[in-house]
């Protein structure tokens, strides 16, 4: 190789140098560009790996949280997806507003299934809405709203359309044994 490339005239040489500058030049930023990928990479993954530990050092919190949220659910009084939309009629006509909803969507976790149904309702005034409000909050904690949005109507002074995500709640089986057993004990340690 070395008698090759003092064979060349001095303007190929040069020629050659230049290319493998260039060469080595792009090899170089495509490997810095690696090895930076690589660095952030190690960095997210132990930015994450601190954030799983925070959660798994709060254990008894939330398990402590979720026994007590869970405290007086009982399998059969939560809403099922036909419930659900019943019980969403039944509060907009309570509150005289006339709804419109699609099918709800349902998702499972564990022991409960959590059933989200999307309304909507048309030139509604202020105090439907709150009256609406009032009758799903009397069915909580297996009854709540969400993600609430009203825009004002043109056109027709003091009147809304607002839109609402209601969410149900199920209980799918029997709450485990330990669940309402440890409730009075961690009450009176408290």
């Amino acid at each position: 190789m070395k008698h090759f490339f003092f064979s060349l005239k001095p303007r190929e040489r040069y020629m050659a140098l230049a290319a493998l500058l260039v060469a080595a030049t792009l090899w170089s930023t495509g490997a810095w560009a690696r090895v930076r990928g690589g660095w952030d990479a190690w960095r997210a993954f132990e930015e994450e790996a601190l954030v799983q530990k925070s959660w798994l050092a709060k254990e008894r919190e939330i398990r402590a949280a979720t026994t007590l949220a869970v405290q007086g659910l009982d399998s059969g009084h939560g809403y099922d997806q036909a419930k659900l939309v019943a019980e969403a009629i039944n509060a907009t006509r309570e509150a005289g507003l006339n709804a419109n909803t699609e099918s709800p969507k349902t998702s499972k976790a564990g022991k409960f299934a959590i059933h989200s149904l999307q309304m909507s309702c048309r030139k509604a005034d202020l105090a439907s809405v709150l009256r609406f409000y009032e009758s799903v909050k009397a069915r909580a904690p297996y009854l709540a709203i969400g993600n609430l949005s009203m825009t004002a109507d043109r056109g027709s002074a003091g009147t809304v359309t607002f839109k609402a995500t209601i969410t149900a709640l199920e209980l799918l089986g029997e709450l485990p044994a330990g669940a309402k057993a440890a409730e009075p004990a961690e009450a009176g340690s408290k």
